[in-house]
């Protein structure tokens, strides 16, 4: 993911994983449900920060959140940055940002996370407290096999001051591990394609 801009067959692919999607927006609802227990009635405003927001799988994970949320009568009133670096996907956001659904709730910021402090908008974010995140959702985990934002794309975000102290990072940890895998197929296409002189 650091290397190369995504293409949008890559987003596609990444986006058929419908339970990963679904655990994330049910942490998300999960942080906005504690925080506004903690705030016992008054409409609470909840930052939450999208890194490395892709075609906006885990931003619509968020917004679906929030309504879970406001249906049970708890008043919680979001506001989502969405940070992307690959300037097609910038592209797809900021279409989808003038929609009904994301308008007035999700701002795209055009920025590579390892380097947040540079951005203005961000910059005015870590001068202004009250403008940073309460909640940071990132893709650290991906799909089977696949690392994506792991770790060193969270760490511009971390050290320049975008996140509240009390800030919720989804996820909030992950091990990484090889285990040995057979596959037959995978074998067989292996051994077809090894050099032998």
């Amino acid at each position: 993911p650091l290397g190369d801009n995504l293409e949008f067959a890559t987003y596609e692919t990444f986006e058929k994983d419908p339970v990963k999607y679904a655990r994330y927006e049910d942490a998300v609802y999960f942080a906005l449900r504690d925080g506004a227990h903690d705030m016992k009635g008054a409409t609470v405003d909840v930052h939450i920060m999208v890194v490395g927001a892709g075609r906006g799988p885990l931003v619509n994970a968020s917004l679906r959140a929030a309504q879970r949320i406001n249906t049970k009568s708890q008043a919680v009133k979001v506001r989502i940055t969405a940070v992307e670096k690959n300037p097609s996907a910038v592209v797809y956001l900021r279409s989808l940002a003038a929609s009904p659904a994301w308008a007035g709730v999700v701002q795209v910021v055009e920025c590579d996370m390892r380097f947040a402090f540079q951005n203005l908008v961000l910059k005015m974010m870590i001068e202004n407290e009250g403008m940073r995140a309460d909640i940071v959702v990132s893709e650290l985990l991906g799909s089977f096999g696949d690392n994506e934002l792991s770790p060193e794309c969270l760490d511009g975000v971390q050290r320049c001051g975008l996140m509240k102290k009390s800030c919720v990072s989804i996820p909030q940890s992950y091990t990484s591990f090889a285990a040995p895998v057979t596959s037959m197929r995978l074998y067989s296409e292996a051994q077809a394609q090894a050099y032998t002189p």
